[in-house]
């Protein structure tokens, strides 16, 4: 065999041996034992995710993770919350950074004492006393606080009142009440009631086998949802937040709460939840995929007679039509009410037919605005061209349609939009 054979023949069973080295295949830069006097963590690799345990102040915090680009980026669980963590190595130790907190852990060649075995002896170094001690705050942040359930809250059919020294009145009867974190137990009234509960914000859900009851603390909507407090003009009519926390939306009555940017209102034919947006003196509803525009209305002027019922905002028509042989005579009338006071008066009629000297049609219109006011037995309009002008106002449902009526002096106006009966 020449030389070069020999040579090329060396070189392919180095580069065998290379490629059978088990250090280089399975090179793995963060699995095993780290310590120092504050924690113990032990990680173990899985293709690229590693999972493990950190050891802190006598408690187990389980541990994901996962390498990416020479940094360990993962998370441990504390008392039912997760927190992240970021970890790098340089020799054989290694930087784990929390919340702002930085902890620098020494490689240890096997499993910590506390893990697997007893404390070693002296022979073996063992861990200085203060490796039990308890964790900095970044890594063991404090429970949870209780919530807050002292207070009074209102409900769809009644006020909860909640003492601090253990009673509590629901409607008109006395209870006592427990806590146990998310469960309230109330006692008193037959046999105790555990109720499971959720609080966000100023809402409080009470968890029933069959269904939920949503009570909202009281006074909490001056403060939650101050900002859109007032009268608001939308696409099908307008809507009022008051302070006391009612709202008026369609001519319906809701109690309402805000919880950052989820509306609730609750009423009569249920729940409504919105993702809620205000910018200035506009506000978007986004519900269930569906975006509502609103415009927030000026107060009305010092000095009207009477105010703005907000009911009565809207567009509200009559209409007739008339065909005989002589041809088709059609008219129009439409009062538009808006909720800033303002409103608009619109009178379309024409006429079409056949005459001895032929065809013939003819129209007209009338049209008009200005500002309103209203009680609920009149309203008190100011017209641009003719001054002012007050009606009688009555509220009646169509005999045949059930829709909601304005009838102005004898005058009968429907509504153009949906709108439910009046009660």
């Amino acid at each position: 065999m020449t030389l070069f054979l020999r040579l090329f023949a060396l070189a392919l069973c180095a580069f065998a041996l290379y490629g059978q080295n088990p250090l280089v295949m399975v090179a793995d830069p963060f699995g095993g034992f780290y310590q120092n006097e504050q924690l113990k963590l032990e990680l173990t690799r899985k293709g690229q995710a590693y999972t493990g345990v950190i050891l802190l102040g006598g408690r187990s915090l389980p541990v994901k993770a996962k390498a990416t680009a020479g940094t360990l980026a993962g998370t441990f669980a504390s008392q039912g919350q997760i927190y992240s963590f970021q970890a790098k190595r340089s020799g054989s130790q290694l930087t784990l950074t929390t919340d702002g907190a930085t902890h620098l852990l020494e490689r240890a060649l096997a499993a910590p004492a506390a893990t697997t075995s007893p404390a070693p002896t002296a022979t073996t170094s063992p861990a200085p006393a203060a490796i039990t001690s308890p964790a900095p705050a970044a890594i063991t942040p404090p429970a949870p606080a209780p919530p807050t359930v002292v207070g009074d809250w209102r409900g769809q059919n009644a006020i909860v009142r909640v003492n601090a020294d253990g009673t509590a009145t629901i409607g008109a009867k006395s209870h006592r009440w427990t806590l146990d974190g998310n469960v309230i137990t109330f006692s008193g009234d037959g046999e105790p009631t555990r109720l499971p509960f959720e609080m966000v914000g100023n809402t409080w859900t009470w968890k029933f086998p069959d269904r939920q009851l949503v009570l909202t603390r009281e006074g909490s909507a001056n403060t939650s949802a101050a900002g859109i407090v007032g009268q608001w003009q939308g696409p099908s009519g307008a809507v009022q937040f008051n302070p006391d926390g009612t709202a008026t939306v369609g001519g319906l009555v809701y109690r309402y709460s805000q919880t950052g940017d989820q509306l609730t209102l609750q009423g009569a034919d249920g729940t409504f939840v919105a993702t809620l947006q205000t910018a200035g003196d506009a506000m978007s509803w986004v519900v269930n995929g569906r975006t509502f525009g609103f415009q927030r209305v000026a107060a009305p002027a010092a000095g009207a007679v009477g105010g703005i019922m907000p009911e009565l905002v809207g567009k509200w028509c009559q209409a007739t039509s008339l065909s005989n042989t002589s041809g088709i005579h059609s008219r129009s009338v439409c009062l538009t009410l808006l909720a800033d006071g303002s409103f608009a008066y619109a009178s379309d009629s024409g006429a079409t037919g056949q005459v001895a000297g032929g065809a013939y049609g003819t129209a007209s219109d009338n049209n008009d605005t200005g500002t309103w006011t209203a009680t609920p037995n009149s309203i008190t309009s100011n017209w641009k061209k003719t001054g002012v002008r007050t009606f009688r106002l009555e509220k009646r449902n169509h005999a045949k349609t059930g829709d909601p009526m304005l009838v102005l002096d004898g005058t009968e106006f429907t509504t153009a939009y949906q709108k439910p009966p009046w009660r």
